[in-house]
């Protein structure tokens, strides 16, 4: 039923098998996280940002390194800051889109910017969408697909239902996911 939902908003139909159903998003950060801890990793968390991520990585002794949005652009990314502080240890970058606290959504061309950043250094991009049905004004959210949460969307409490998506076309993510769960 994620699946079919999200599809909606997509060009392309998702398969229930890229959907791991959580008990809340912060559940799916904490699986993320732990799958992405490497001895010597890290993570670059923008700065503000939701403080889970950090205290998450800390759990799992991934280094933080913070990127700064830029808000007299809207709060967008700032490449500088990401290339400057990624390193041969860098695993993921994490976006929040809508963002929280900033209340910023990001267009269709700097998510373009944020994926050709993520290819270039070779990292995954977590994007943090528990937001996307908060979207308003001329600039539409555009998926990427990551965390989701009902709670969120649907002023639920209780209904601790969370998932993280995957487009991971190799099964790395996958494989682990599938035996996090089991």
């Amino acid at each position: 039923a994620v699946a079919e939902h999200l599809s909606q908003d997509l060009p392309y139909k998702l398969s229930p098998d890229n959907i791991y159903p959580t008990l809340g998003c912060t559940q799916a950060i904490e699986v993320i996280l732990t799958l992405l801890s490497n001895p010597g990793a890290n993570i670059l968390l923008l700065r503000p940002g939701f403080p889970h991520y950090e205290a998450q990585a800390a759990f799992n002794n991934l280094e933080v390194h913070h990127y700064d949005l830029l808000p007299e652009k809207g709060w967008e990314v700032n490449f500088d800051s990401v290339e400057a502080l990624a390193d041969k240890n860098t695993v993921a970058m994490v976006i929040i889109n809508p963002g929280n606290p900033c209340g910023s959504v990001y267009s269709y061309e700097h998510l373009e910017k944020v994926a050709k950043m993520a290819k270039k250094l070779g990292i995954i991009v977590i994007a943090d969408e528990v937001y996307d049905h908060l979207a308003f004004g001329s600039n539409p959210f555009v998926p990427v697909g990551v965390f989701g949460s009902i709670v969120l969307r649907r002023v639920v409490p209780g209904w601790w239902l969370g998932w993280p998506v995957t487009n991971d076309p190799n099964g790395i993510l996958g494989h682990g996911l599938y035996f996090s769960f089991k």
